[in-house]
């Protein structure tokens, strides 16, 4: 049985795509007949599919620190040589930098998924250590858009991509699957009565998911528009980010908008929470490295409003299967969201079900999972 471990900080519930994407790999692997293992500080999704047959590796690899690097580097060459795996696909700068010199050594082959922009290419050191994401023998882009920034900064890489469009479950995000009893519990959990106008902005709560824009736009609209009846659902956990989110609560209050923007928290259920929204802005005022709220949002076939940068203009195709918008505009995002909430229903249904289309064809999570085993055996077969 052929082994193969993945590498990633840790599998808390509150990360991203980096933790879904391992997770989704390492169910499949096991599936699949491979020996399926994640290598992580652990957390709370770290015995996720335990019963499928995937193994947790503990490393305390989540805290980065220079004088931890030679006991990390210890510890991990006993495993390896315990293990003796076929492949390690490595999903982190911090893994990468500490281990890929071990693995070389050894003659593993590595495959590396580069998960976002990584500021400080044009600063030496910070160059010097986002390039070990490209160090491996196989290098993931997880959208057309990372594989342009991976040109851009490492151009001598470029025969080592391949893009691996990141997927979502498209039954799981699939309307015609939320039933009534769904729904209502949703509404229930949200405490929403008279039946508002619901703009969702789902995301952690980080500054560059745009936020801010989000709620200026929120005022801008109540200026305009004081008869309507509208709330922002903003779900998603503040990860600890208490000033930030101290911020955002004050920003509220000043603009006199506390009836006017709910703060959730991570919500469980969000297939259900999407069917309640009439519009879904993802408002990052930085690149969106795959754009999973556009994406998950678009498969449930809700009208999106994005901002103009990143990959998110891979998946929302302007006035098709959404909108976009000028990023960091809380003017230019008021007046869409106005436009979009006067259209018919027809218009609306037409670009919601070119969307859920656009991402079954192109973004659906069984292709990424298909064409990254393909990688891992290609890799394999040359070993």
């Amino acid at each position: 049985m052929k082994k193969i471990i993945q590498i990633l900080p840790s599998l808390d519930n509150s990360g991203g795509g980096v933790e879904r994407g391992s997770l989704d790999v390492a169910k499949k692997l096991a599936e699949d007949g491979y020996d399926s293992y994640l290598m992580s500080s652990g957390g709370d999704m770290s015995e996720k599919f335990k019963h499928k047959g995937v193994k947790n590796i503990y490393l305390p690899l989540k805290k980065k620190s220079i004088f931890s690097i030679l006991k990390l580097r210890s510890d991990f060459l006993k495993i390896i040589s315990e293990l003796k795996p076929d492949l390690v696909h490595i999903r982190s700068r911090w893994p990468a930098n500490c281990f890929n010199g071990i693995l070389k050594k050894l003659k593993i082959p590595i495959v590396t998924t580069y998960h976002g922009t990584y500021s400080g290419n044009k600063n030496y050191f910070k160059r010097n250590y986002n390039r070990a994401m490209v160090d491996g023998d196989k290098v993931i882009a997880i959208s057309d858009f990372i594989s342009k920034e991976i040109i851009k900064f490492f151009p001598k890489e470029k025969k080592k991509i391949v893009v691996i469009n990141r997927g979502i479950d498209t039954n799981y995000f699939d309307p015609q699957s939320i039933n009534e009893t769904r729904k209502l519990n949703a509404i229930s959990s949200l405490g929403i009565h008279e039946s508002p106008h619901i703009i969702l902005l789902p995301g952690r709560l980080t500054r560059w998911k745009g936020h801010l824009v989000a709620i200026k736009s929120a005022k801008i609209i109540k200026n305009l528009r004081p008869d309507l009846n509208f709330v922002f659902l903003i779900v998603g956990s503040h990860q600890n980010r208490e000033s930030y989110k101290n911020i955002l609560y004050k920003q509220v209050k000043r603009n006199g908008l506390e009836s006017n923007i709910i703060f959730t928290g991570s919500m469980i259920d969000m297939p259900a929470i999407y069917t309640l929204a009439d519009i879904v802005l993802s408002t990052s005022i930085e690149p969106e490295a795959f754009g999973r709220v556009s994406c998950e949002a678009s498969s449930m076939t809700k009208p999106v409003i994005a901002s103009n940068l990143g990959a998110s203009k891979d998946i929302i195709l302007n006035n098709k299967t959404g909108w976009l918008v000028n990023p960091n505009d809380e003017k230019d995002l008021a007046e869409k969201i106005l436009e979009v909430l006067e259209l018919s229903q027809e218009k609306k249904d037409l670009v919601g079900s070119n969307a859920r289309t656009r991402v079954k064809q192109n973004f659906n999570i069984n292709s990424m999972l298909d064409k990254t085993l393909n990688l891992y055996e290609e890799l394999l077969q040359k070993k």
